[in-house]
């Protein structure tokens, strides 16, 4: 999708006329309608500003390249050369694909939010699933995480070993990255609004300390 039908379709998600977006973006209704048309294209900067009125960011989305292997013995299958998130709730979605080829159990839904059903379920995805099917519900971190327990032939394994070491070559990162300035993001999200907690009422006064008593025969004058 290019830059003109995102900003139009982020315009529309958000419930905003033309004219309520430009001015919330610092631009006219006219420009923005030329950008919506296609008459003109704004840059990447432009195009961010308007997108981040709406709610919305510019990112990056990963392409995955799919290779098919052929092995003695096995069904043929695809192989990606590198993971990919899948952002929840979609990763812990129960899905419903071929019956059990694997234990032949018969079973034939599968609950990704259960590590052992995930388990069965990345397995029959990765022997006998289809690119657009693996894409859409294996998620590359959970997938690492089960990764040593898959009962996978070893050509298949073999196969994706190098998308598997890639991902796990992971940098060093700094926790008080922060303190420095640099924005706070993670692949596929940013901070937006963050509401603080009030702060805490101030403590009660102590009361004062009672004053003595003091007996009728006390010889000392009155304070």
């Amino acid at each position: 999708m290019d830059r003109n039908h995102l900003i139009e379709q982020a315009r529309r998600s958000c419930g905003l006329t033309q004219v309520e977006l430009a001015a919330r973006a610092g631009t006219s209704q006219a420009t923005l309608s030329a950008y919506e048309r296609g008459l003109k294209s704004p840059s990447l900067k432009v195009a961010g500003r308007i997108l981040a009125a709406t709610g919305h960011e510019l990112t990056l989305r990963t392409f995955v390249d799919w290779t098919e292997h052929r092995a003695p013995g096995i069904n043929d299958f695809s192989v990606p050369d590198r993971l990919w998130p899948v952002a929840p709730p979609m990763c812990f979605a129960t899905i419903t694909m071929m019956p059990d080829l694997i234990g032949h159990s018969g079973k034939s839904e599968w609950n990704l939010l259960d590590r052992g059903e995930r388990i069965g379920a990345y397995e029959q995805l990765i022997r006998f699933g289809l690119s657009h099917q693996m894409i859409r519900w294996i998620d590359g971190g959970l997938l690492i995480d089960v990764w040593g327990e898959l009962e996978l032939p070893d050509p298949v394994r073999a196969a994706w070993e190098p998308a598997i070491r890639t991902a796990t070559e992971a940098p060093r990162d700094d926790a008080l990255r922060f303190m420095s300035g640099t924005a706070w993001v993670a692949a596929s999200a940013r901070i937006g609004r963050t509401k603080r907690l009030s702060p805490p009422p101030p403590p009660a006064p102590s009361p004062p300390p009672p004053r003595p008593r003091r007996s009728r025969f006390d010889p000392r004058p009155p304070p």
